[in-house]
């Protein structure tokens, strides 16, 4: 990887671990078709990844995304046999769903697990831009592409940092409030001890 490409990835992924708490290993959602073109391409996808993240990676497979290999037929077997390596990410469809309907629900509107999706389907990418906080990987011409962060990400990133330099409401309660100073009482003074003559 080139060293300014690889620049950029490493800033893309601080902002998505300091604004949004990704860390390590990030976890990989991967698509059906995401392991036949790294066979075809003949990509070490586990490497890949870790190059393009800057870091220790998860790579995950749904059963919908299995079961969309699995209908390829014999001829897709090194693609199989590739996502069998990954974890198995339970999606709770009882029967298969399309790949990218699949990942899109396990995603959900938030990505609160912190997902990163690689997949290769344009309509799925275009789809999770509209999501904040959701990395996307893609294979480009045989070599592995992070997407720049969508609009949306941006929103939310400076949606953070406003609010983190905002005190809370615990925080608030902890601020010493100014005392009132006590206001000097006005009326006749005594005499001066020290020009008052002593008594005889």
């Amino acid at each position: 990887m080139r060293q300014k490409r690889a620049k950029t990835y490493r800033k893309l992924m601080h902002l998505y671990s300091m604004s949004f708490g990704f860390r390590q290993p990030y976890q990989i959602l991967v698509d059906s078709e995401m392991c036949q073109i790294a066979i075809d391409a003949k990509l070490d996808l586990i490497k890949q990844f870790s190059t393009v993240l800057q870091g220790n990676v998860k790579p995950m497979i749904t059963q919908c995304c299995m079961h969309e290999l699995y209908l390829q037929g014999k001829l897709r077997q090194p693609a199989v046999d590739l996502a069998k390596t990954f974890e198995r990410r339970k999606c709770n469809h009882r029967e298969a769903i399309p790949g990218d309907e699949c990942l899109s629900s396990v995603v959900g509107d938030t990505n609160k697990h912190r997902y990163v999706v690689a997949t290769q389907l344009q309509s799925l990418r275009n789809g999770l831009r509209i999501i904040p906080a959701v990395p996307v990987v893609h294979i480009n011409r045989a070599v592995m592409v992070l997407e720049p962060p969508s609009e949306a990400t941006l929103k939310a990133k400076e949606l953070t940092e406003e609010q983190s330099l905002r005190p809370s409401a615990p925080e608030l309660a902890t601020v010493p409030r100014d005392k009132p100073v006590p206001k000097k009482r006005k009326g006749p003074k005594g005499p001066n001890p020290l020009s008052v003559k002593k008594k005889k």
